[in-house]
């Protein structure tokens, strides 16, 4: 099968699979869930500001998760998908002017350098190749424009999780992550009647590649016309269990979970492998 055969079944999969998941897929997906919402937020506040930018190029918006929360800085969003179900679930209320399109982010054409702000939140893990979007995000981006992704599978990881035994005895905090690697295909399977290699090509940066690595992911970013890329790392190992701890107060877990991420982030490179997610800005 060529390239190019592979890359377009990778779309199939992922039309498949979330034209499936579309009616659900906010109320089950947990980067919908306050504490992160309000990271993203922090972001994107950090991203608008710095850029003073008006107009946004969400690619792979799903659901609308980063229009929700951009609207409230951006005068324009532009939000591209190759799901209509997905796009049908977008909120667009408010103020901003959101405008919506059914294409692959690969090929999507778009005017250079008529964008302040792309975003492409825990998208890129759905694609064959991510060059190809790389280079659409870096033509769509102004000089000074930047480029936010994240919530993408840190290939260290999941490495360290694929290399442990599932059947040997652990805590339940490392068991949980062991199943979310090997078991998630036969839950979609089981729950939405999903078969598991559709499940799969859709993740097919996760599933077959295995993640994305710091190295790797910057060299690609360089490649496709970005200046300065800024890699971080997000949610470690046993962070759920620090904010959902009903012995302390909400305040309490998420200043104890700070503290535990701000100590380990010290700790890079050596501590990159307990941070399940990879993400980035890169600016024009």
């Amino acid at each position: 099968m060529a390239a190019s055969d592979d890359y377009q079944r990778v779309i199939r999969a992922n039309q498949k699979l979330h034209t499936v998941l579309a009616s659900s897929y906010n109320e089950t997906e947990p980067h919908f869930r306050a504490e992160n919402s309000a990271h993203v937020d922090e972001q994107l506040r950090k991203i608008f500001s710095a850029t003073n930018g008006r107009r946004l190029l969400d690619l792979g918006c799903g659901t609308g998760f980063i229009i929700n929360i951009a609207k409230k800085y951006a005068k324009e969003v532009d939000g591209v998908d190759v799901t209509e179900a997905m796009l049908q679930r977008v909120d667009r209320s408010g103020d901003a002017v959101i405008r919506l399109h059914v294409a692959d982010t690969g090929s999507f054409s778009v005017q250079e350098g008529s964008y302040d702000v792309v975003t492409a939140y825990s998208f890129l893990h759905h694609l064959y190749d991510i060059e190809p979007t790389l280079r659409n995000a870096a033509k769509a981006l102004r000089a000074g424009g930047k480029f936010y992704a994240d919530l993408e599978p840190n290939f260290y990881f999941w490495r360290a999780i694929s290399d442990l035994n599932p059947n040997d005895e652990y805590d339940f905090v490392v068991k949980r992550e062991i199943d979310s690697v090997v078991e998630k295909d036969t839950e979609i399977q089981k729950r939405f009647r999903v078969d598991k290699d559709t499940f799969n090509h859709a993740e097919y940066g996760k599933a077959f590649l295995g993640g994305f690595a710091h190295e790797r992911l910057t060299e690609q970013l360089l490649a496709a016309g970005f200046k300065d890329v800024e890699i971080f790392y997000y949610w470690f190992l046993g962070q759920a269990e620090l904010v959902n701890d009903s012995r302390r107060t909400p305040a309490e877990r998420v200043a104890m979970a700070d503290v535990f991420a701000e100590t380990l982030i010290r700790g890079l490179p050596l501590t990159r492998q307990l941070f399940k997610y990879i993400g980035f800005v890169a600016t024009r």
